[in-house]
């Protein structure tokens, strides 16, 4: 699924299958980039569990350290592992402060915190009483505003797309900043959102991006759906 530039758009059914199917078919290795999707964002360890397909490498950062230090990863199979064995027997990555110990023993830290706390599940949309489903209930009702054209996303990943027009989804005009302006409206309120625009064509079509922590409670996520409401709401007028 997309990130900020599109506003969190989830592929059609079947679609990383076939993706899958066809590197498979042509011997292409398939690499998911799970740095803004995987570490419970989606209500899964990682998104591509949505999909029911494994990657050949994986890699992953941001939610691994929660932010508390830089940390990434890259997450081989078995396959890649013992075709590196197999061939030179080296593997040459990495930068001056790789393997740091710190930023390491932050993402310990975190990956207990997870586990214990059980936030994968927390960031579940699909289970009732987590927060995901919370947020997903929540955004939903914004439909009901006339320039909310549409509400999408996984867990706690979600974005809003704002229209001119509801029935033929007509975008606003780039120049009116739409998307910009409900961010600057939330953010008088106290709410953090993620404005952005180009959604349709590249230049035109706002949307934000909304991505609550998984410790986030029912309550606020209740405020702060009527915060950007009101937001909305106020640029709309």
């Amino acid at each position: 699924m997309s990130g900020a530039t599109l506003g969190a758009v989830t592929p059609p059914p079947g679609y990383l299958q076939a993706i899958a199917e066809i590197c498979r078919r042509h011997g292409v290795l398939l690499i998911a980039d799970e740095v803004m999707t995987g570490m419970g964002r989606t209500g899964r360890n990682f998104a591509v569990e949505h999909s029911g397909i494994v990657p050949d490498i994986l890699v992953t950062a941001k939610g691994l350290s929660s932010g508390y230090a830089p940390l990434g990863a890259v997450i081989a199979s078995k396959k890649i592992v013992d075709g590196i064995a197999a061939g030179s027997g080296a593997f040459l990555h990495g930068f001056t402060y790789n393997a740091h110990p710190v930023s390491v023993a932050a993402g310990r830290a975190v990956l207990r915190r997870i586990r214990s706390q059980k936030l994968v599940h927390a960031a579940d949309s699909e289970v009732a009483g987590t927060a995901g489903a919370a947020l997903k209930t929540g955004l939903e009702s914004l439909r009901e505003l006339d320039v909310v054209g549409d509400v999408r996303g996984l867990g706690l990943l979600c974005g809003v797309e704002f229209v001119a027009d509801k029935k033929t989804k007509a975008s606003f005009a780039p120049e009116k900043n739409f998307a910009g302006l409900v961010g600057q409206a939330c953010l008088r309120r106290g709410l953090l959102v993620y404005p952005m625009q180009g959604c349709v064509d590249g230049v035109a079509g706002d949307h934000l991006l909304i991505a609550p922590p998984a410790v986030i409670s029912t309550d606020e996520i209740g405020w702060a759906v009527e915060q950007m409401r009101s937001a909305v709401q106020e640029v709309a007028a």
